[in-house]
C-alpha cells in the first residue's frame, strides 16, 4: 500500500481526531485573545457597543427595551436580550458575556465542519473548520462586545438546517431554519435578505410545501416585534437601521463622490437638508414620521443617482474582504484606530487607507502579511469553486442546491454593507467563504485528477505481447 501524506495523517490521528485538535487550536486562540481582552476595560469595546449595553441594562432592570427613556427603535433585542442573560448587569459585568461569546465560537467551528461535511466531504470539511478556527475577524468577535459572532452562529446553523431539508425532506426542518433565521434576524435586521434566498432555491429544488412552512414560521416569529415597534412608537418597520443607512451611508458617499468632497462633509450637508425638511414639515424630531423621512431624504439622492449609487455600492461593500488583523493591533497598543481611515479607503484605495494607518508605526504592516495571504488564498480557492461549480452535479455526495445555497448566501451578505462596510461586516458568512474556499481546494485537486485520467499513457494504448 503506498503510504501518502492523507494516510499517514488518518492512520496516526483518525478523523475524530483531527477534529479534536482543530477545536483544541480554536480554543486556544481565543481564550489567549480573551485574557489580552480582560487586560483592559475598553480592550472588547467598539463604538456599538454602547448601545447593545445600555439595551442590555434596560431589559435586565426594567424588563422594556428602551435607551434614554425612549423606546428603541434603531437596535433589535436579539444581542441584548443575549447580553442580559448573561449578567451583563451584574458584578462581573460583560466578562461572563465573553466567555459563553467564546464557547459558541468554538460551536461554529464546528458547525463549519458539520455543514462542509453534509454539502461536500469530511476532507474539505476539515480543512474548512481549519480556517475558521484561525479566522481573525471569528476569534476578534468572541471577545468583541458585538453582535456579529451570535448572528455568524445562527445564520450558519438555519443553512445547515436547510441543507438536511434538501436530502432529508423531513417536513419539522424548514420550520427550524425559519425559527433560526428569525433569531438571526432579531439579532441583526439584515437577516431579512436571507429570505428571498432560501425562497429561490427551495422552490428550484421543488420544496413547495418546505418552502410554505418555512415563510409561514419566519412570518410569525419576526411579526411581534413589528407589532410592538408600531405600538410603542408608531413606527412601521421592524428596525430603523433600514431608513438611518441609506441617508447617512449611502446617499453620503453618492454626494461625495458627485461632489468630490469628504464622506464625513457629505453627511454633514445631507443632515443639514433633513432637518430643514423637518422643520418646514412640522414634524416631531425623533418620532416615527421623523425616522421614515430619514429613509425617504436618503432614497431621493440614490434614485436621482442609481448608477452612481450602485458603483459607490459596490466598491465600499469590498471592504469587508479585507484583513482584520488591525483589531488586534490595536487591542495589543500597536496601533490605534478611529483615525479617518474607512473615509481614505473609499476615496483613495486600500494602499492609500494602509499607507495612512500604518504611518506612525510602518513596521506594524507586516504584522497583517499573514492574514493577508491566507485570505489571498482563500479567496482564490473561492474563485475556483465557482468556476467548477459545475463539477458538483456530478460529484457524488456533494449537493448541489446546497452549495448554491451558501455561495448566494455568501455574495447576498456581503455585497449588503455598502459604504457601512469592514472586515468585521464579514464574519456572517466566513464559515461559508471558508466551506467555499475548502471545496475550491478539493475540486482543484480532484479536477487534475480528471484531467490526468483522460489523457492515458502510451503504454497503455499498445498491446501486450
Amino acid at each position: 500500500m503506498r503510504l501518502t501524506r492523507r494516510f499517514v495523517a488518518n492512520l496516526v490521528f483518525g478523523r475524530g481526531r483531527q477534529l479534536l485538535l482543530v477545536l483544541l487550536l480554536a480554543s486556544a486562540g481565543r481564550a489567549l485573545l480573551l485574557s489580552t481582552a480582560w487586560r483592559s476595560d475598553y480592550a472588547a469595546l467598539a463604538p456599538d457597543s454602547d448601545r447593545y449595553l445600555s439595551t442590555a441594562a434596560s431589559l435586565a432592570t426594567s424588563g422594556t427595551f428602551q435607551r434614554g427613556g425612549h423606546p428603541e427603535l434603531l437596535r433589535t433585542p436579539g444581542y441584548p436580550l443575549f447580553l442580559a442573560a448573561c449578567g451583563v448587569t451584574g458584578p462581573l459585568g460583560y466578562g461572563p458575556a465573553q466567555v459563553v461569546q467564546v464557547l459558541l465560537d468554538i460551536l461554529l467551528v464546528y458547525l463549519t465542519y458539520r455543514l462542509a461535511a453534509r454539502l461536500i466531504n469530511p476532507t474539505a470539511a476539515l480543512l474548512a473548520a481549519a480556517l475558521q478556527a484561525v479566522s481573525v475577524p471569528a476569534m476578534l468577535a468572541s471577545v468583541q462586545i458585538l453582535s456579529d459572532g451570535l448572528f455568524s452562529l445562527i445564520i450558519t446553523a438555519a443553512v445547515l438546517m436547510l441543507a438536511c431539508h434538501l436530502r432529508d425532506k423531513r417536513w419539522w426542518l424548514p420550520v427550524a431554519s425559519a425559527a433560526l433565521t428569525a433569531g438571526a434576524t432579531y439579532v441583526r435586521p439584515v437577516g431579512f435578505i436571507f429570505v428571498p434566498i432560501v425562497m429561490l432555491v427551495m422552490l428550484r429544488a421543488r420544496r413547495f410545501f418546505g418552502t410554505f412552512s418555512y415563510l409561514l414560521a419566519f412570518a410569525l416569529l419576526v411579526a411581534p416585534w413589528f407589532a410592538r415597534n408600531q405600538l410603542v412608537a408608531g413606527y412601521a418597520g421592524f428596525s430603523s437601521i433600514a431608513d438611518y443607512h441609506p441617508l447617512y451611508y449611502e446617499a453620503a458617499e453618492v454626494r461625495a463622490s458627485i461632489a468630490g468632497i469628504p464622506a464625513e462633509r457629505a453627511r454633514q450637508q445631507l443632515d443639514e437638508i433633513y432637518q430643514e425638511r423637518l422643520r418646514s414639515s412640522h414634524i416631531e424630531p425623533g418620532s416615527a414620521g421623523a425616522i421614515h423621512l430619514q429613509g425617504r431624504v436618503g432614497l431621493e439622492v440614490i434614485r436621482a443617482n442609481p448608477v452612481t449609487w450602485a458603483f459607490v455600492h459596490l466598491k465600499t461593500s469590498g471592504a469587508s474582504l479585507l484583513p482584520a488583523s488591525s483589531a488586534f493591533l490595536e487591542m495589543y497598543g500597536t496601533t490605534s484606530g478611529g483615525r479617518g481611515t474607512l473615509s481614505v479607503l473609499h476615496t483613495r484605495g486600500p494602499l492609500a487607507a494602509a499607507r495612512y494607518y500604518f504611518d506612525s508605526n510602518p513596521g506594524a504592516s507586516i504584522l497583517v502579511l499573514p492574514e493577508a495571504l491566507i485570505l489571498a488564498a482563500k479567496y482564490l480557492a473561492c474563485l475556483v469553486a465557482v468556476l467548477l461549480y459545475p463539477l458538483c452535479f456530478r460529484k457524488p455526495g456533494w449537493d448541489a442546491n446546497g452549495l448554491a445555497i451558501l455561495l448566494l448566501t455568501a455574495v447576498a451578505f456581503l455585497c449588503v454593507a455598502g459604504p457601512a462596510a469592514t472586515p468585521r461586516f464579514r464574519l456572517p458568512v466566513e464559515p461559508l467563504v471558508n466551506i467555499g474556499a475548502a471545496g475550491g481546494a478539493v475540486l482543484l485537486t480532484q479536477y487534475w485528477k480528471i484531467r490526468s485520467a483522460q489523457v492515458q499513457p502510451l503504454r497503455t494504448l499498445v498491446p501486450a505481447t
